[in-house]
């Protein structure tokens, strides 16, 4: 008493949830399944575009590229600032 039925020729892992109102359990867990599949491949290609970008970071670092680099975006900033200041002025 207590003790479940034993399946001797049945594997385990064979066992599967056939009853209807489980279905929808299923069909989600195979939408979780081909999403999951989905995200790895989109991470793997962000990973090796990645890998990508360092790599030509790592062959253009030295002083003068990061000082060219870093000069650009603050004069980019400072182009919008001017804009929006222009803007706000003419409001």
């Amino acid at each position: 008493m207590g003790e479940m039925a034993a399946f001797p020729s049945a594997d385990p892992n064979s066992i599967f949830i056939t009853r209807p109102e489980f279905t929808e359990v299923r069909n989600d867990v195979k939408t979780l399944e081909r999403q999951m599949v989905e995200v790895q491949t989109m991470q793997g290609t962000q990973q090796a575009t990645l890998n990508e970008i360092l790599s030509t970071v790592r062959r253009q670092g030295n002083l003068r590229s990061m000082v060219i680099a870093g000069f650009s975006g603050l004069g980019g900033g400072v182009a919008a600032g001017a804009v929006y200041l222009l803007h706000w002025l003419s409001q």
